[in-house]
């Protein structure tokens, strides 16, 4: 049923998932200037600073936080197959650290050619938090999956 503890554990992993897009990742301060690294590039100005930076780990990030809210919006409407709700929930955790990962490896190449003051932005703790409200709803489908087989074997 939609309206289960796990539904609003995956609403907040779609909340965090948004939140990832939005918030910055990392920031460069040159000590006159100030960009914002976000999922889907840097700001324009600050090309002369950072140079040739491989963007593609960032696309890999905002590919994968989508594929994150639409799966997410799926394991929460196959509410009838309990068994496929956790399986989808595992791929969904997988699917969290591959964004994580290429997020980390983004912002890595981001800084390794500069020379500047560089700091992580807040968006990276969210798939982190996701992760774990995956693990608390899949684990609550797992009781609900055992109170139906238990009032299946009393019949």
């Amino acid at each position: 049923m939609i309206q289960r503890i796990q539904s609003v554990y995956l609403f907040l992993v779609l909340v965090f998932t948004l939140l990832f897009l939005f918030f910055p990742l990392g920031s460069i301060d040159t000590g006159t200037d100030s960009f914002v690294i976000k999922t889907w590039g840097v700001s324009p100005d600050s090309e002369q600073i950072i140079g040739d930076y491989n963007n593609l780990l960032g696309f890999i990030s905002l590919v994968m936080a989508f594929i994150v809210m639409i799966l997410t919006v799926y394991i929460t409407l196959q509410f009838k197959n309990r068994v496929l709700q956790i399986k989808l929930g595992k791929i969904n955790i997988l699917i969290h650290m591959i964004m994580v990962v290429s997020a980390f490896f983004y912002l890595d190449t981001l800084k390794k050619g500069i020379e500047v003051f560089f700091s992580y932005g807040v968006a990276i703790i969210f798939p982190l938090l996701s992760m774990i409200l995956i693990l608390m709803a899949n684990r609550a489908i797992k009781k609900d999956e055992e109170l139906v087989r238990s009032a299946d074997r009393l019949r």
